[in-house]
């Protein structure tokens, strides 16, 4: 039997071992307090003092821990545990309320790898007596009787084994374990009572505060880092992106959208078919009835000669913004192609491009800066450009 001069020289190893479990704490260790609340189920002995035997009848009750980790084996707790109305064994009409608090130490020497704890405590408490108002009890299994109705200061010494399942990203626990708890009962005016118990409890470990940060991942050691190949050679050039390399190009510096030959320089063409008559209504790329008349000219046109392909170009003057005049013009030659497909012409034969307000063909102000509406007119207007015959 382990006495209290035993207990305390354990505890103060305990407490030195504690200590020396901390300062080599593993980087990732969960520090955080945690409570673990558990039910419990006592499994009480006997004791015999005089002649007497006391047997305590087996009973639910609860255990409440209150710890935090000192290092990667070592936890710390207060702890309390009650019993309440723990009965004789032999007499209905005598229970006890069995209490205690005190520290305990939880032992890991695998964490990491099983989760599996040896367990030290010590505590202090009492063992309420109580006989339903009686002063003496007699035991039938002896006729004698004992004293009641006191209070005995009680010192517990626990050792024990036990398992904590973790789940979830938190840090929840499921908690097990199994005390072999030893108390000696100091009774008033009566011999102290010994008894040997056993307690099993399975309870949840509650994590308080934010769990601890993944730690960092070390960056990786980068290669020697090899000789830059050497730079690749200049693409050739076409400066006036006509299709035409710079090499080749007989005539540099070719305006954007000119037709060139293969040595870069424009191609000789007739000049485009201004539409007279082709108007629209302002703003709009709607045509008037003059325009439709002489459009069935060209249809005539046309009709006669089935090789013929086209290009119907728009045109505007520089009234209003560029982009807006951009597909003005280009609705304005869809307008047309419109019109000639529905008037029996093959889509197929005719194309479409809208200039904008980028090719007038005659100046939209006066030199003193007014407007010229005149020029503005002429600029108004719908080309065609015979492309294959």
């Amino acid at each position: 039997m382990l006495n209290k001069t035993k207990a305390y020289a354990g505890l103060a190893g305990a407490v030195g071992l504690a200590l020396s479990a901390s300062a080599v704490q593993a980087a990732e260790q969960d520090m955080r307090f945690y409570v673990a609340p558990m039910a419990s189920y006592g499994f009480f002995g006997d004791d015999a003092t005089g002649g007497l035997e006391v047997d305590l009848d087996d009973q639910v009750g609860g255990t409440l821990a209150i710890g935090k980790p000192l290092g990667s084996m070592v936890n710390v707790e207060a702890y309390g545990f009650m019993f309440d109305g723990v009965e004789l064994d032999d007499n209905s009409g005598f229970e006890t309320d069995i209490e205690g608090f005190g520290l305990d130490f939880l032992l890991f020497p695998f964490r990491d790898t099983l989760p599996v704890f040896g367990i030290f405590g010590v505590s202090a408490g009492d063992y309420d007596l109580d006989a339903g108002g009686a002063s003496t009890i007699l035991t039938p299994s002896t006729g004698q009787t004992i004293d009641v109705d006191r209070s005995g200061d009680a010192d517990f010494i626990d050792l024990g084994v036990g398992y904590m399942y973790q789940f979830g990203g938190y840090g929840f626990g499921l908690r097990g374990e199994y005390r072999y708890r030893q108390a000696d009962v100091e009774v008033d005016g009566a011999s102290d009572l010994d008894f040997d118990d056993h307690i099993v409890s399975l309870g949840i470990h509650i994590p308080l505060g934010s769990p601890p940060a993944e730690p960092e991942p070390r960056p990786k050691a980068e290669p020697a880092k090899a000789a830059p190949p050497p730079p690749p050679p200049p693409e050739p050039r076409d400066s006036d992106d006509d299709g035409v390399l710079d090499k080749d190009d007989e005539c540099p510096g070719t305006p954007a959208g000119v037709e060139v030959d293969e040595s870069g320089c424009p191609v000789e063409k007739a000049a485009p078919i201004i539409l007279k008559g082709v108007n629209f209504e302002f703003n709009s790329d709607k045509l008037t009835s003059e325009a439709e008349n002489r459009l069935d000219n060209v249809v005539n046109a046309l009709k006669a000669s089935q090789d013929i392909e086209i290009r119907l170009e728009g045109h505007t003057d520089s009234k209003g913004s560029a982009s807006y005049n951009q597909r003005l013009s280009q609705q304005r030659a869809d307008a047309v192609k419109r019109y000639l497909t529905q008037h029996g012409i093959d889509a197929s034969r005719m194309t479409t491009q809208g200039f904008g307000e980028s090719q007038p063909i005659a100046p939209n102000t006066n030199p003193d800066g007014s407007d010229n509406p005149d020029g503005r007119a002429k600029n108004r207007r719908t080309e065609l450009e015979v492309t294959d015959q």
